[in-house]
């Protein structure tokens, strides 16, 4: 029942159930508001809970939110609770998870971005990369960002994290840029995604990059040029070997080492 001397949670953190009158926190909702025949989904109920209990760069887990919401949400089926939970990506939420940052522990998330949630109003229509045109993007692009080039979980040179992939528009959504053509999608990093370019690290005029361009040598200038002028940064068959050894798993990566040394006339490496 909403208190409005709880401070706790601010009154947009309520709504009504159904039309009795009862106000309650969305997270809390057996039907929806205005509407006693229709179900509160789970969707909306993840979305409220973490819009209102979790702040950006916290770390949470599916456990967290079984509890937080309780069993009768999604009743025994985890199978369930995840893929409503991975339905939030379509809405803007950003959570990268282990498999996206090594950095994190098992089976923990990040919260990057918050996206809609029911507090906001009507839901907008979707118009998201499905997971299989995702794979597409990365695939084409070689899993790098055609940007800066770097690769999942590689550190920044600056020393500031490490590198999470997600598939950007050329032309965005708002400007009417489709998230079904591969041709006005391309691989990013989180860094040269649009949404936190005003957060990179970089020099971000001519002036500020010039003293750096002056102390390269005449192969690494006409390598520069070339990929200034392509638009994004080139990639020489050494690249691509390294990225093909990366996505070997480890005894495979370790068997590779070994012959790249014995090739050398170095001694095995020491354990």
């Amino acid at each position: 029942m909403f208190d409005p001397d709880n401070e706790d949670y601010p009154a947009e953190a309520f709504a009504e159930e159904g039309r009795t009158g009862r106000q309650a926190l969305w997270w809390e909702l057996k039907v929806t508001p205005g509407k006693p025949n229709l179900l509160f989904g789970a969707e909306q109920k993840l979305a409220a809970w973490m819009a209102f209990n979790l702040d950006l760069g916290e770390h949470f887990t599916i456990r967290m939110l079984r509890e937080a919401l309780g069993s009768e949400v999604v009743p025994n089926d985890q199978e369930h609770l995840n893929r409503r939970f991975r339905e939030l990506r379509k809405d803007g939420w950003e959570f990268p998870s282990n498999k996206d940052d090594r950095s994190l522990p098992s089976a923990t998330y990040r919260l990057d971005a918050k996206g809609w949630n029911p507090a906001l109003g009507a839901r907008p229509p979707r118009n998201v990369v499905s997971e299989r045109t995702r794979r597409q993007v990365l695939d084409r692009d070689g899993w790098r960002c055609v940007i800066c080039g770097i690769g999942p979980n590689e550190p920044y040179p600056d020393g500031f994290g490490t590198a999470y992939l997600t598939v950007g528009h050329i032309r965005s959504r708002e400007a009417g840029g489709s998230s079904q053509d591969l041709n006005n999608l391309r691989t990013e990093c989180k860094r040269c995604n649009e949404p936190v370019r005003n957060e990179m690290r970089v020099p971000q005029t001519p002036e500020e990059l010039l003293p750096s361009v002056r102390n390269l040598t005449r192969p690494e200038l006409e390598r520069l040029l070339a990929w200034l002028e392509q638009g994004y940064r080139g990639r020489d068959r050494l690249d691509d070997l390294y990225d093909r050894a990366r996505m070997m798993g480890f005894d495979d990566r370790e068997h590779l080492k070994a012959k790249v040394r014995r090739t050398l006339g170095l001694p095995a490496a020491m354990n």
